[in-house]
């Protein structure tokens, strides 16, 4: 991801860590945002981490938290989903909720406020499947098996038009520093 934002922006300024060892300076951050991650980190030591680098002034200390999620609301998404979903065993996930308990151990921030906004994203089919290759447990599929799946989700999507909407919501969750 580094040396695609290197390529995409060559004056960005892009520094290695990772959300428990941040390379910045205590409180050389107005903002965090952690988009589509968070469930991944170590939340106790990330929340630490986060606060560490966060300015407690006025206009410092917030953190955002940011995921996209398909909406299982048209028959053909379920399909994907009745596919796919068997394979998410053991992986951490944003919907099982599992990553808010840090929040609940962490005294350096205040609630944990949430906000959704529903949307529909318009692709092909192609895409679709493309999309769907990209998901991290479906990714990591020895070859065979991943194809297996791809053609399944393939026969899905085939049967739509030409482009079709997938149903969407972003979660917005965010708190602020305690002062």
């Amino acid at each position: 991801m580094r040396a695609e934002l290197r390529g995409a922006v060559p004056g960005a300024e892009v520094a290695d860590g990772t959300a428990e060892a941040v390379p910045l300076d205590d409180g050389a951050a107005d903002a965090v945002v952690v988009a589509q991650a968070f469930h991944w980190f170590d939340g106790d030591r990330a929340l630490a981490e986060i606060a560490r680098v966060l300015s407690p002034g006025a206009d410092g200390g917030g953190l955002a938290l940011i995921w996209n999620v398909r909406e299982q609301t048209a028959d053909w998404v379920v399909r994907i989903a009745e596919i796919t979903e068997p394979y998410r065993e053991g992986v951490p996930t944003y919907r099982g909720g599992q990553w808010k308990a840090a929040f609940g151990r962490a005294d350096h921030f205040g609630p944990l406020r949430r906000r959704s906004y529903p949307y529909e994203h318009e692709t092909d089919a192609a895409t679709m499947v493309e999309r769907i290759a990209s998901i991290s447990w479906i990714a990591a599929l020895p070859g065979g098996e991943r194809a297996a799946v791809l053609a399944r989700v393939r026969a899905v999507v085939d049967g739509l038009a030409d482009r079709f909407p997938v149903p969407y919501r972003t979660d917005l969750w965010w708190c602020r520093l305690r002062p």
